[in-house]
């Protein structure tokens, strides 16, 4: 077996000084040449009908640029956006739908400027009923929250984002597997709870940006997104341009977690810079940013047949997302929460239904782990209350039902690499876990007590994604991809993988992310995809490159293919020292001075799933981990002081063992400050 000489090794991150000595160019610090600011006047109202807008004075004002309004979209076809339904308007069309949504935006000199303005602006509401909460939102007589659904055809196939009908209902995903009425008449315990998870917002360290300018006829944006492909689909889409007439630069991000995913920002300053004739920067206060995205408030119906020994024998959901005043992609994280939303058990009868709800809200979206999070509170509480009453230990019985290597998920799939078992008793072990001990009194104010629990995760599928690759003149390889770096690591992860395939040491490998004019179209960097299908496209381009290499140096070399073997940046003939060529040397003697190789390389999953059943293939693979820890709570004042957390993830081949344990140790820091 080949040795690996890159994968597996845990080298600091190649990005690392630029970041700790703050010399990393984020969109938040970039400028050019004549720039106008942008500012957003938005709604006082939740819901309200526009009966006038005037605004003349601000646009009188020194220093002012335009202002753009509703007025100004009607040379644009279809000025509403979404990544799965057209729903949002660049900027409030006859009514509005949440406090907070863009009613018109400032262009100024100054971003002072532009702000000062803003309460010039003169507008004129009328006030309608409005929604707060989703399933009162579902009710028939509620408010209607838009009167007509559009669905995107930038992004999805429709057959894997199920939209629905009913009142203020824009998602529905259901699954359904065995009998479980039988299993509710054969059982020997019932349980049902309720479980609710409010909005929580993402609070990257960057907050949203974007700056666009025209040139002739086509468009330049730099935006703080995690997508910059789709959101280049998304604008042609839009503005009806051809996608070639449009770039897309993602710099550096400074995290996301979701929350830039798809078109935010960058509709109103494209076209703004289109009615102003300027760049146009619009960077977002940490206020808006709340009013921009939030992950959906989550209500969750959980109703389980349980054997007296503990055995699960079915399971019936109702799970409701809050997903404010525009659909975003909560149509499309419902069938990600159905897939999921069971937990990682064996339970052979099962019913779910997810609804995705609009409510007069600010839009809602995903955050971190396409929020299966909100399932696991729900069912590992359940677990928890199921071990309670039957007097078992919550760790026994999650492994007398856990799921295993072979079996099927809830969709159908058999699964690989499923080492929750494995991961569960390293953290019982690690925690010292008995369940005689689990909850303790530290002398009558102060309680200790230890919990665990599992997760099973998703990832988007279908997806793909392609990376163009070129074997520089002097054997180095260069990389472009649209994938993001956003403090996960792939600006060191990518460039290993890229070395290890082409045999190459890491200082001989660039890889360019984030800029659509170079780079070819990927998904995203999100859902935990990036290392599997970006590593997978550059892997594959990589061994197009070899394949190529090995024939110029097999014929340079007076050899066969079989008979060479790549190392160091080398082809060698197998057992030789003294019979090797550079890449450098075979290219050049190949093609002549400044010749290159070529490649584009590619990633591809697919999904399929009965609609009716939801059961078929629903993401290409399954992640799985188990976390615990020990709490003390001070009954008198209710302060809760976490004394240590274990956690312990089934990542696969760790390309680089450093920043996986960094990701651990992030998500669970994140998870411990939202609870």
């Amino acid at each position: 077996m080949r040795t690996m000489a890159q994968i597996g090794q845990s080298i600091l991150q190649l990005d690392g000084r630029d970041k700790v000595t703050g010399t990393t160019a984020y969109t938040v610090h970039l400028e050019l040449p004549g720039m106008a600011y942008g500012k957003i006047l938005r709604s006082p109202y939740p819901h309200a009908r526009i009966l006038r807008l005037d605004a003349s004075r601000a646009e009188r004002t020194p220093g002012v640029l335009g202002v753009l309004t509703a007025a100004d979209l009607s040379g644009w076809q279809n000025p509403y956006f979404g990544p799965v339904i057209r729903d949002q308007p660049i900027v409030a069309i006859d009514k509005v739908h949440f406090l907070g949504d863009p009613v018109a935006a400032v262009a100024a000199e100054t971003p002072e400027i532009a702000a000062e303005v803003l309460d010039l602006i003169e507008v004129e509401y009328e006030e309608m009923p409005a929604v707060f909460g989703a399933q009162e939102a579902m009710r028939e007589k509620a408010p209607v929250i838009h009167e007509r659904i559009m669905r995107s055809t930038a992004l999805f196939d429709p057959a894997h984002v199920p939209l629905a009908g009913g009142q203020n209902v824009c998602g529905h995903f259901r699954l359904r597997k065995g009998d479980l009425s039988l299993a509710f008449q054969q059982t020997d315990e019932v349980f049902e709870h309720v479980y609710t998870i409010p909005p929580t917002q993402h609070c990257a360290f960057e907050p949203h940006a974007v700056l666009a300018r025209w040139v002739g006829d086509r468009v330049e944006v730099w935006s703080s997104t995690q997508n910059p492909a789709v959101v280049r689909a998304e604008l042609a889409e839009l503005f009806s341009l051809p996608a070639g007439n449009i770039r897309v630069v993602a710099p550096p991000l400074g995290s996301g977690f979701g929350s830039k995913l798809f078109l935010k920002l960058e509709p109103l300053a494209v076209a703004l810079a289109s009615k102003v004739g300027r760049p146009v920067k619009i960077v977002l206060e940490r206020e808006e940013v709340f009013l921009t995205l939030t992950e959906p408030g989550t209500w969750v119906r959980i109703k389980t047949a349980v054997s007296r020994e503990g055995v699960l024998l079915g399971r019936e959901m109702e799970i409701i997302l809050d997903t404010g005043a525009y659909a975003d992609i909560t149509p499309r994280l419902a069938r990600g929460i159905g897939l999921v939303g069971a937990g990682p058990y064996r339970i052979p009868n099962l019913s779910i239904d997810v609804y995705a709800v609009y409510t007069n809200k600010a839009p809602a979206g995903a955050l971190r782990g396409v929020i299966g999070r909100q399932a696991c509170w729900a069912y590992e509480q359940e677990m928890d209350q199921i071990a309670q009453r039957l007097g078992m230990d919550a760790i026994e019985l999650r492994l007398k039902n856990l799921l295993h290597d072979g079996d099927e998920m809830h969709a159908g799939e058999t699964l690989q690499g499923f080492a929750l078992q494995q991961c569960l008793e390293r953290v019982r072990k690690a925690l010292d876990w008995n369940s005689s001990t689990v909850i303790t009194d530290t002398g009558g104010q102060k309680v200790r007590a230890k919990g665990v629990a599992c997760f099973v995760k998703h990832t988007m599928t279908p997806a793909q994604s392609f990376a163009r690759l070129t074997l520089e003149e002097d054997g180095s390889l260069a990389v472009h991809v649209s994938s993001v770096e956003m403090g996960q690591g792939a600006a060191t992860a990518l460039p290993q993988m890229a070395a290890e395939a082409m045999g190459l040491p890491v200082e001989r490998v660039s890889v360019y992310f984030g800029d659509t004019a170079s780079a070819p179209y990927d998904q995203g960097t999100n859902s935990s995809r990036t290392i599997f299908h970006m590593g997978r496209a550059i892997v594959d381009g990589c061994g197009q490159l070899r394949a190529e290499l090995l024939a110029h140096a097999a014929r340079l070399l007076e050899a066969s293919q079989e008979d060479l073997e790549i190392r160091d940046g080398r082809v060698a003939v197998k057992g030789t020292h003294e019979r090797s060529l550079g890449f450098a040397e075979i290219l050049g003697r190949t093609f002549g001075f400044g010749g290159s190789l070529y490649a584009s390389g590619m990633s591809k999953s697919e999904a399929y799933l009965d609609r009716e059943t939801g059961r078929g293939k629903g993401s290409t693979y399954y992640f799985t981990g188990a976390g615990g820890c020990e709490v003390e709570v001070d009954l008198e004042t209710g302060a809760v002081r976490v004394l240590r957390y274990v956690a312990a993830n089934n990542v696969g081949r760790a390309i680089n063992p450093m920043l996986c344990a960094a990701q651990i140790e992030g998500s669970a820091a994140a998870g411990i400050s939202q609870t």
